[in-house]
C-alpha cells in the first residue's frame, strides 16, 4: 500500500493537479501532492483544465503550481509521472527515486499521457479521461 503519493508533470498546472485531485477524491488516508519538473510556480491551474475538471466535480481553483524538490521526492513512497520523458528526467535528477517512479498509465498499457496545455476543452476531456482510467487502475494499491 502506498500512503504518500507525488504526481509529476511538466508545468504542474494541467495533468498532475487533476490527477492529484482525483486520487484525493477517490481515496482516504493517502497523502497526495503534485509538482512539476519545470513548474509554473504559483500559477493557477490552466483555465480550460479548471473548467473541464469542474464539470467532473473536481475543483482545481485553489491549486498553485510548485516545483519538484528533493524533499518531495524523499517523502513520497510512490511517484507517478505522465510520460517517458518525465520518468527519465526524474531518474537522472533524483537517482535515489529509482524503484518508486512509475508512469501513471503503467497499469493501463503504459502509454504516455500527453500535455493538454493550450489545447481545446475537448482535448482536455480526452486527457482527463486517460488520467481517470489510470488512477482507477492504481486505486487497489492505495
Amino acid at each position: 500500500m502506498f500512503n504518500n503519493v507525488l504526481v509529476v508533470c511538466t508545468g504542474n498546472i494541467c495533468r498532475s493537479p487533476y490527477a492529484e485531485a482525483v486520487i484525493k477524491n477517490r481515496t482516504s488516508g493517502v497523502t497526495v501532492a503534485s509538482a512539476g519538473l519545470a513548474a509554473l510556480v504559483d500559477h493557477e491551474a490552466d483555465a480550460t483544465g479548471r473548467l473541464v475538471s469542474s464539470d467532473r466535480g473536481i475543483d482545481l481553483s485553489q491549486h498553485r503550481g510548485k516545483q519538484v524538490t528533493r524533499a518531495l521526492v524523499g517523502q513520497s513512497d510512490l511517484i507517478l509521472v505522465m510520460d517517458d520523458e518525465h520518468l527519465g528526467r526524474l531518474h537522472k535528477r533524483y537517482p535515489e527515486a529509482r524503484g518508486k517512479v512509475f508512469k501513471l498509465a503503467k497499469l493501463v498499457g503504459n502509454k504516455n499521457i500527453v500535455d493538454p496545455y493550450l489545447k481545446s476543452g475537448v482535448f482536455f476531456e480526452l486527457v482527463f479521461d486517460e488520467i481517470d482510467n489510470a488512477v482507477a487502475a492504481w486505486l487497489p494499491h492505495f
